[in-house]
Formats: structure tokens, C-alpha cells, sequence
């Protein structure tokens, strides 16, 4: 890994893996190709945070058909973890603008073999919460066993109720942004940009313009004027630089970049129907490669079915929760699709890397006088007395929200009512005969476990208090029997909630020492969520656990 990372490079081991190259590298993490056990995986090494937890939580409740597997991750180094370690399917393929140049399809192919699939798949991204932020041509792999797109790249992703990293705009990729995301950034008033799935399929749409021209609908980000072209010209219909498009998809395709969502289409669903209804009205001008020159031609898949009952808004509840519970660490993770990845190079007109990261320079939490949220001590928190999801605080803040916000009163901050302000705990010793538990029990150091509290597992929200409380282990964790339970104590830090387990007891009555704490992907402990008071944290129900040599 490059030095700033001050991370491993190719050759090294990391929670078990060996890094046996480099795919790609950008602002958000480095992503190599690596083997654990004769299995290869792509790995992905982030810093600990607010950003990496997020990036975590995305992908786990984005995990279908064609969206890169996530398999897991752990903590690294295990003495000091500064590292979340994502385990990814390893893809083999070319990235779609390589592919479209190499392949050189027809309408009909590109409409049968990318465009339908990839929206069947935003669909079902966006009917679990889940908005991808960065859909280009970079951060689509097509997968040579089936020739189906693969998304890939969650690092800008978010979710309903996820906190905002940035205030004003989002990350995301200049020539990619929506004219609703330009003009909120103008009338900026404090507020977070509201989360929806309208600028992926705005993006969807200048990606698509792409794929029929070659060139990018407003240009580039060198143009100075880029914003105000975004927000007020209408390009070339895609027809008229290349003639070899058929007048009905160039008229779709302009639709998809329309000014106002309410002009484009209503969600992904009805970009999907659109599609194959134009598809199915092909002529042979859509038989026709796209450009002059010459192709490989292969017969275009049947799209896969469209699974009932996909609606939106979101709807992550708790099938994300019971998702969250059966991603198991590093040591569990099963048989990767064996696949290497390709080494075809990017072209220089979208000259950023692929697969699995997003770009240092296209991408970033940017936009005219973007503002960025302080992120707290890299540590996080789970969960006793369940909630309900209808209880979580609104997208959009109140005026009275608004005012706190001025005033510096954000949530956790100490303002009326909030979370204490009390320091992180201060680290402590394991307790005696620890040591021997874990080298008993052979309990991987820097490997995250996921629990659940025995009395409540039904709510991605729980309120929790300070004190004694009990996590039950999901399977097995080393030669840890199932329905082994943890002990401990529940310590409120400033926005955060820590816990220390102290105590294992297994299935038949044993009690031995342990040392084990609460983790997320942002390090020690768990996050306090809005609505947290000083007696009763708010968290999100997902309590990860990991063996530690002391209590940090």
C-alpha cells in the first residue's frame, strides 16, 4: 500500500490474507488481489471511521444479484487496529467504457446486456435504502463467466439514516452530478442534501450518453462553466453526433436528462420497463455496432426476471439487520468467485481507477463551499430495549434542528438533553486467565464477531442504558460452542457507547474469563444515535464484537 497509508504492500499479510497485487487505489481505500486458504478474494483496506462504517453498512444491505459479494471484513493490526479490512468477490472482467470500446455493440446489444440488467439492479439497490452516488462507466465490471455488469465501488454510498459525513453536497463524480444536487448546493441553508435514488439515475443517464457518443453530455470538469451547463443547457440529442443510434433511445436517453426528476423517469423500475418496451419495438438499424469498426459478437443474455414486491421507498428494516447477523469475520468468509481481475488499462478520457475504489480526483465530498462534519474518536454502538424504525428522526431537519445546528448543537454534542460528555473510558487491563480462554478456545485476535441480544434482535434501533449487559454469540467463533454468551459492561463516552466483556458463559454452565469489546467500522465502541440522552444511548442494533489483548 502506498506509504501515506502507512499499510501493507503487495506481499504482505493482512487479517490472514495475502496481497498478491494491486487493482486499484483512490481517496477512499486501496483494493488488492489477494489468496487466504487456495481462495482469491479482492481486499479492501480503508481507515477506520465514520466513512468506512458506512461504506460497510451499504454494501451489506446492497448485497444483490450483480453487486460486487462482500464477504466480511476484520481489523488490522490486531494490537492497534487502524485498518477495516472489507473481503470482496474478486471479478473478472473489463470495466464497461474498456468493454464498449473493445466489444463496439449494437443498440440492441447495449440495451439487452448492460442497460437492463445494471437498472434491474439499481432497482433492487435502491428498494434496500441504499443510494450507490458514483454510477459511471468506471464502477461497472462486466463479468466475463456470464457477461452480466457488476457494480462495484460502494466507497460513496449511503442509507437511509446513515450520518452525514458532508453537509452540503455528497461525494460524487463533477460531470455525473444532477441539476437538483447543483441547485441545492446554490441555496444551500445548512441542511444535508436529502438522500434519493434521483442522481443515480440522473448519472445513469449522463453514462448512458456516453456509451452513445463517446462524449460526456456538459463536458468536463476543465470547463469552468461546468455547473451552469449542467443546470441550463439541453445537449445534442445523441442521435445527432452519432447518427448510428436510433432516434428512440437517443429521445430515452435525453429524458434520463431532463432538469427536474419529475420530467425523467419516476424510479428505476419505470427505467427498466422503458427500456426493454423500446428494446422490444427494435428495428434492424439497432443490429447495427454502434460505431464504425469492427466487434466481437456474442448473443445478448435474457435479462434476468424482475423479483416481486420491490418497492420504494426504502425498506432495509430487518432484513438488513438479519444480513448484518450472519456476516461472519475474516476466517468464515466463503469460497470467493475465483476470478482475476483484468489488467486492461482505463482510457485516458475516464482516467480513474476501478473496481472496488473510488477515484482521488473524480470523486469526492465535494461541491462550492462544501462544509464537512467533525468526525468523532474512531469508535461506535449496539443495543437492549428495541425500538422501532418509524421512530427514527426525519431526513429533513426541523427549523428547531436548524437552529441547534447554528448554534454548534449537533447531535451528540452535549446541547440539552444529549449524550454526556464524559471521556472515552480509560484503558484497562483483561482480566487474569483472558489469555488462557482465548489459546483454549483458539478466538482469532482482530477478527469481528457478530452477537445478538438474547431478548431483542427484531430492530435495526435499540436504546440501551449504562451497566451490566449480555451479548449472545451467532454460530461459532473459534471452538466457542453456539449460544455462548458474553458478559460485560456498557460504558457511555462522548457520543459513544463502549463495551467491555469480561465474561463467557458457555451452553453447559462454564463461566471463564474473556477479554472481548464492542466494535464497529469505525473502531472502538458504537456511535450514539440523535435522541440519545444522558441516560439512554440510541444505537443501531448490530453488536460486533472483538477479542483484544486490553481494553483500549
Amino acid at each position: 500500500m502506498h506509504d501515506e497509508m502507512d499499510g501493507p504492500g503487495v506481499g504482505g499479510r493482512v487479517a490472514g490474507f495475502t496481497l498478491e497485487g494491486e487493482i486499484a487505489t483512490g481517496s477512499f481505500g486501496t483494493v488488492f488481489r489477494a489468496s487466504r486458504d487456495g481462495r482469491r478474494f479482492a481486499v479492501k483496506l480503508v481507515r477506520m471511521g465514520p466513512r468506512s462504517e458506512r461504506e460497510v453498512d451499504a454494501l451489506r444491505r446492497a448485497q444483490v444479484p450483480n453487486v460486487v459479494g462482500f464477504l466480511g471484513y476484520s481489523l488490522w493490526p490486531e494490537d492497534a487496529p487502524r485498518f477495516l479490512v472489507l473481503a470482496l468477490e474478486l471479478v473478472e472482467g473489463r470495466p464497461l467504457d474498456v468493454w464498449v470500446r473493445e466489444e463496439n455493440p449494437s443498440a440492441l446489444e447495449l440495451v439487452e446486456r448492460v442497460l437492463v440488467p445494471l437498472v434491474d439492479t439499481l432497482a433492487d439497490v435502491h428498494a434496500a435504502g441504499v443510494v450507490h452516488r458514483d454510477v459511471k462507466e468506471a464502477n461497472i465490471v462486466m463479468r466475463e463467466a456470464d457477461g452480466q455488469p457488476v457494480l462495484v465501488d460502494f466507497g460513496a454510498a449511503a442509507y437511509e439514516g446513515a450520518r452525514r459525513l458532508t453537509m452540503q453536497l455528497p461525494p460524487g463524480t463533477p460531470e455525473y452530478r444532477s441539476p437538483e444536487a447543483l441547485r441545492f448546493a446554490k441555496q444551500w441553508e445548512g441542511e444535508p442534501y436529502p438522500l434519493g435514488p434521483s442522481d443515480d439515475l440522473w448519472a445513469l443517464g449522463v453514462m448512458l450518453y456516453w456509451l452513445l457518443t463517446r462524449e460526456l453530455p456538459f463536458g468536463d470538469r476543465k470547463n469552468p462553466g461546468l455547473v451552469r451547463v449542467i443546470l441550463e443547457e439541453t445537449p445534442p440529442a445523441p442521435q445527432v453526433l452519432n447518427p448510428r443510434v436510433p432516434p428512440a433511445l437517443s429521445a430515452l436517453c435525453l429524458r434520463m436528462l431532463e432538469k427536474t426528476p419529475e420530467a425523467r423517469f419516476a424510479d428505476a423500475v419505470a427505467l427498466e420497463d422503458a427500456l426493454e418496451d423500446a428494446a422490444a419495438r427494435a428495428d434492424d438499424s439497432w443490429r447495427v455496432p454502434l460505431f464504425p469498426g469492427g466487434k466481437r459478437s456474442e448473443p445478448a443474455p435474457v435479462p434476468r426476471p424482475r423479483p416481486e414486491g420491490r418497492r420504494w421507498p426504502w425498506v432495509a428494516g430487518l432484513g438488513a439487520a438479519v444480513l448484518g447477523g450472519v456476516l461472519w469475520g475474516a476466517s468464515r468468509i466463503p469460497e470467493a468467485i475465483q476470478r482475476p481481475a483484468s489488467t486492461t488499462p482505463l482510457p485516458s478520457q475516464q482516467a480513474v481507477p476501478r473496481q472496488e475504489v473510488a477515484s482521488a480526483h473524480p470523486t469526492g465530498d465535494v461541491g462550492q463551499g462544501a462544509a464537512s462534519e467533525a468526525s468523532p474518536p474512531s469508535t461506535s454502538a449496539p443495543v437492549a430495549r428495541a425500538t422501532p424504525r418509524s421512530e427514527e428522526p426525519a431526513m429533513k431537519k426541523s427549523q428547531k434542528t436548524r437552529s441547534l445546528l447554528a448554534a454548534g448543537c449537533l447531535a451528540g454534542s452535549g446541547c440539552a438533553s444529549g449524550p454526556p460528555q464524559r471521556p472515552p473510558p480509560a484503558p484497562a487491563e483483561c482480566p487474569p486467565g483472558a489469555a488462557a480462554t482465548r489459546e483454549r478456545f483458539q478466538i482469532p485476535a482482530g477478527e469481528v464477531q457478530p452477537t445478538i441480544f438474547p431478548d431483542s434482535w427484531s430492530s435495526r434501533i435499540a436504546v440501551i442504558r449504562e451497566g451490566e449487559v449480555t451479548v449472545e454469540m451467532l454460530g461459532t467463533w473459534g471452538k466457542l460452542p453456539e449460544h455462548t454468551r458474553f458478559r460485560g459492561q456498557a460504558i457511555f463516552g462522548t457520543g459513544r457507547v463502549y463495551g467491555r466483556f469480561s465474561e463467557a458463559l458457555l451452553p453447559g454452565g462454564e463461566i471463564l474469563p474473556v477479554c472481548l469489546e464492542w466494535v464497529s467500522p469505525a473502531g472502538v465502541g458504537w456511535e450514539m444515535r440523535p435522541g440519545s440522552t444522558a441516560k439512554e444511548a440510541r444505537i443501531w442494533w448490530d453488536p460486533r464484537i472483538m477479542s483484544v489483548f486490553s481494553f483500549r
